[in-house]
C-alpha cells in the first residue's frame, strides 16, 4: 500500500473513528496507530514502505518461523499474502510461498486451524524472572514510571521509561496522564524502532512499577500489549513484580541512577516558563547523549550503553538518522 493511501486511511480514521475505519479497510488498530506515529514523526515520508531488507545469512529458519507465528497469533484470519504485507511494512522480504510453508509445517494451513492456534496462547503472565546473571544484553526490558513535577500549563507530568536491563539503553517520553495509551505510544513510537535498529532481541518485559496502568485487569492489559509486540515481530513474556519482590531492589537501583543522570537536572524546567514541548525536546537530547555518549561502568568495562551492547553482541549497528533528530510528539 502506498503512502497516499495510508494517509487517506489515517484521515478517514480521524473523521469516522479508528475502529470503523480499520474494519472498512481490513487492518488492525495496531497497524493504524503505527502508521499514525510514523506520520506524526516524519510526515508523508514516514508512510513510505521501508527499503526491503533481506534476511541476514545467520537468521535461522526457527527465528523466521517465530516471527511469522507471532503475526499469525495476532492476525489468525490473515492468509500468507496478508502476513507478507505485514512483514513488508517492517521492511522485511519474505515470499508468500515461504510463509505458506511455515504455516503448513505448523499445521496452520487453513483459517480455522489458525484461529484455534491463536486462542491457545495469549500473552503469558509470570511473576518471577530467570536469574539476572543469565540475561544477555537486549533480552529484558524494564518499565519505570516517574512522577516529575506539576507544569503550570498542563498539570502533573510523568516520565515513562523503558530500559534494557543489561545494557541500560533507555527510551523516555513525557506525558501528562496515567494511561495505557501513553505506554503504547512509548512502546510503538520509541522502544520498538530502537530495538529493531540496534538488533535488540527482548524476551521479557518487566513491570516493577506503574500499577495504575494495569492493576484493574492485568489479563486484558497483557493481551493488548502482547498483540502489539507480536505484530512488531517480538514474542515476549510479561512480568508483574510485587512491591516486596527481591528483584525490585535491583531495578530500583537502576532507576535511581537513571533519574540522577537524566531526569534530576530537568526538574527546574517544569517550574519555569518553558513550554512542555520544549522540555520534551530538552529531554530527547539528554537521553540521546545518555545512550550514545555517557560512559558507564559495566563490570570493568567503561562504555556508553549503545557501545556496550555492540561490544557484547558483536553487532556493528548504529542508530538511524531519525534517532539524532528532535521530534515533537
Amino acid at each position: 500500500m502506498d503512502a497516499k493511501k495510508k494517509y487517506e486511511i489515517l484521515t478517514e480514521g480521524q473523521k469516522e473513528g479508528v475502529s470503523l475505519t480499520c474494519r472498512t479497510y481490513g487492518i488492525s488498530r495496531t497497524l493504524y496507530y503505527r502508521w499514525l506515529s510514523r506520520y506524526k514523526a516524519n510526515g508523508m515520508k514516514g508512510l513510505q514502505t521501508g527499503r526491503m531488507a533481506k534476511a541476514p545469512a545467520n537468521l535461522t529458519d526457527e527465528e523466521t518461523s517465530d516471527q511469522v507465528l507471532g503475526l499469525i497469533r495476532s492476525y489468525p484470519s490473515y492468509g500468507p499474502r496478508e502476513i507478507c504485507y505485514l512483514l513488508e511494512d517492517y521492511g522485511k522480504k519474505i515470499s508468500e510461498s515461504c510463509v505458506y510453508n511455515i504455516m503448513r509445517r505448523h499445521g496452520l494451513s487453513t483459517r480455522e486451524k489458525r484461529l484455534r492456534f491463536a486462542k491457545k496462547k495469549s500473552g503469558p503472565l509470570l511473576f518471577s524472572l530467570p536469574p539476572l546473571h543469565s540475561l544477555k544484553s537486549g533480552e529484558c526490558l524494564l518499565f519505570f514510571l516517574t512522577p516529575c513535577a506539576s507544569h503550570k500549563e498542563t498539570g502533573m507530568v510523568y516520565a515513562y521509561t523503558l530500559m534494557d536491563y543489561k545494557s541500560r539503553i533507555a527510551c523516555t517520553r513525557l506525558y501528562t496522564e496515567l494511561s495505557v495509551s501513553c505506554f503504547i505510544d512509548l512502546l510503538t513510537a520509541a522502544a520498538v524502532p530502537v530495538a529493531h535498529s540496534l538488533d535488540l532481541r527482548p524476551k521479557y518485559l518487566c513491570f516493577s512499577e506503574g500499577k495504575a496502568l494495569y492493576e484493574k485487569n492485568r489479563h486484558d492489559f497483557s493481551s493488548g500489549i502482547h498483540e502489539i509486540l507480536q505484530s512488531s515481530g517480538f514474542d515476549m513474556t510479561l512480568f508483574f513484580l510485587e512491591e516486596d519482590d527481591l528483584l525490585n531492589s535491583d531495578f530500583k537501583t537502576l532507576k535511581n541512577e537513571y533519574y540522577r543522570v537524566c531526569l534530576a537536572s530537568m526538574m527546574p524546567l517544569f517550574l519555569s516558563d518553558e513550554p512542555l514541548d520544549q522540555i520534551k525536546l530538552h529531554l530527547q537530547r539528554r537521553i540521546r547523549s545518555y545512550n550514545i555518549q555517557l560512559k558507564i561502568s559495566y563490570e570493568g568495562l567503561v562504555m556508553s550503553p549503545t557501545e556496550y551492547h555492540s561490544h557484547v553482541t558483536g553487532s556493528s549497528r548504529i542508530l538511524p538518522l531519525w534517532a539524532y533528530i528532535d521530534r515533537i510528539y
